[in-house]
């Protein structure tokens, strides 16, 4: 027997066992093609997005990865998310209308300085812009 003949044998044998397994579960194997046919899908159009990408692109998207990590490793610090609290809670309060002056002219400024916690506010915004300033050397 040549390695045609036997490879021809096993073809059939594999065809037969195809054929049984097909008429003994023929939903399964109907879902079986249909996920195949999905995952074929899905292949094709990670293909297409493979080839559409250059080495720019990649570039870029790696940069693009490595500076929000970088922002994510600065934003966990815990002095930064301890005032990034204060400021959240600050402005949840100071969205309500109780806490909005009626008056917001330049005499009722100046009194609103004279309040220990808006001292205190200013202080902090003051310490912010001087922060901020260091920062666009």
């Amino acid at each position: 027997m040549s390695d045609n003949e036997q490879d021809q044998m096993t073809q059939e044998e594999l065809n037969e066992e195809l054929k049984q397994a097909i008429d003994e579960n023929p939903e399964a194997i109907a879902g079986f093609i249909q996920r195949l046919d999905l995952t074929n899908e899905l292949l094709d159009v990670v293909s297409l997005g493979t080839k559409a990408m250059d080495d720019e692109m990649v570039t870029s998207i790696v940069g693009t990865a490595t500076r929000l990590g970088e922002l994510a490793d600065s934003a966990s610090d815990p002095k930064t998310v301890k005032n990034l609290d204060k400021l959240l809670g600050a402005l949840r309060d100071a969205g309500d209308p109780e806490n909005i002056p009626n008056s917001t002219g330049t005499l009722a400024l100046l009194r609103q300085t004279m309040d220990e916690d808006v001292q205190r506010g200013l202080g902090f915004l003051l310490g912010l812009a001087k922060s901020l300033g260091k920062s666009l050397d």
